[in-house]
């Protein structure tokens, strides 16, 4: 294929769910960040991506495919027989993989997932065992987690237990060695695992640490408790899709054996589930530590939380356990006590709001008073 103005090009994706949306918004986002001239066609997959799909509503055939769920058996064996630039998006096509030209895929490294879950877990404290609760059916991408995670937890001494559907999971959690380090292949198997053990009155995360994938916040509501969770890029899997289909589209003489993607997971996300006592204390010394470096400016909760990794609601438990009060009122604390020093130097009124950021002297006031339950006239230091 000779190089052209404008590529036709068809996008398979499911919107129905949040991981769909995430990957079609990436999509969209490379296609315009890199001012692409391509016109966009989309498509839902299974039954609805058949082999009428392969020409647009003007009867022109489509100058390549990104595919992040399949179509049925018949449009897929027509899309292997051809030698249209094709990416496939986390998935597999063992037709489409022998195919000698023209193919990418983009995978989520599940690898770097498992890792980075045996990271977190080892840093909230010592353990006599390891677990992973591998996904319905075992599929690969619960294999490819399971298996880093497990090399980690060999290094540091700990062996790994698997958990296959179809078992009795409430047993098998009464059965490990408690502490116990445990990776959940999703958030939904974390859920299950985080049920299971009030079930057993295990209590999570002092008897059992646990990780899922994909910060899916329903299941944190399921379970009525946040989830610590591997954040996996799904957004850059989108955009990889563009930038591998753009290079397919440059190079249209490639030929050699099939291109891979790697995209490496985001960052794992601190919930309730994993935070021992140990780590709790830590996340406390590391708050108060950045609530002291911002006590001049005006420094947000929000940020704090952001700061550390977690969510608001998670600082402000551990702050409540570790120095029994939330964010809002530690830097209201540390903020004031700033403020009533430079007082009690001849600091004015004027010169503090300036300098530490409040809105206006009003506001000082207000606070001032509300946190000492007085003015500053009726300070004995004025």
């Amino acid at each position: 294929m000779g190089k052209k103005e404008c590529y036709n090009v068809m996008a398979v994706y499911s919107l129905r769910t949040w991981s769909g949306r995430d990957q079609f918004a990436g999509t969209l986002e490379e296609i315009s960040s890199k001012k692409h001239n391509w016109r966009l066609h989309t498509t839902r997959p299974g039954k609805f991506f058949t082999k009428r799909e392969l020409l647009d509503e003007n009867g022109n055939g489509f100058d390549g495919f990104i595919i992040s769920l399949p179509g049925n058996d018949a449009v897929m064996a027509e899309i292997a027989k051809s030698d249209i630039p094709t990416v496939l998006v986390n998935i597999t096509d063992r037709r489409l993989a022998a195919r000698a030209k023209a193919v990418s895929t983009v995978w989520l490294d599940n690898a770097d997932a498992g890792r980075r879950a045996a990271r977190h877990l080892l840093e909230q404290g010592s353990y006599k065992s390891a677990g992973f609760v591998h996904d319905v059916d075992t599929p690969f991408y619960s294999t490819e987690r399971m298996s880093a995670f497990r090399e980690v937890m060999k290094k540091n001494r700990l062996a790994t237990s698997e958990f296959h559907d179809g078992g009795d999971l409430r047993a098998w959690v009464r059965d490990l060695p408690k502490p116990a380090a445990v990776m959940a292949a999703s958030d939904m198997r974390a859920a299950d695992l985080i049920i299971a053990c009030r079930k057993e009155g295990v209590s999570v995360p002092d008897q059992v640490a646990i990780v899922g994938v994909d910060y899916d916040v329903a299941q944190h509501e399921r379970c009525g408790m946040s989830i610590s969770s591997v954040v996996i890029g799904l957004r850059e899997m989108g955009a990889a899709s563009v930038r591998e289909l753009d290079f397919l589209f440059r190079h249209p003489n490639f030929n050699r054996r099939l291109r891979e993607t790697l995209v490496p997971a985001k960052r794992v996300f601190i919930g309730a589930s994993s935070m021992r006592s140990a780590a709790t204390a830590r996340i406390v010394e590391k708050a108060l530590k950045l609530i002291d470096e911002g006590k001049t400016r005006s420094i947000s909760p929000t940020e704090i939380a952001s700061r550390l990794g977690c969510s608001r609601q998670f600082a402000d438990r551990c702050l409540m356990a570790g120095c029994g009060k939330p964010l809002h009122k530690a830097i209201e604390d540390v903020r004031m006590a700033e403020a009533q020093r430079w007082l009690q130097e001849g600091d004015s009124v004027g010169d503090i709001v300036k300098a530490m950021h409040f809105t206006s002297a009003n506001q000082f006031y207000r606070i001032y008073k509300r946190h000492f339950g007085r003015t500053i006239r009726q300070s004995p230091e004025a």
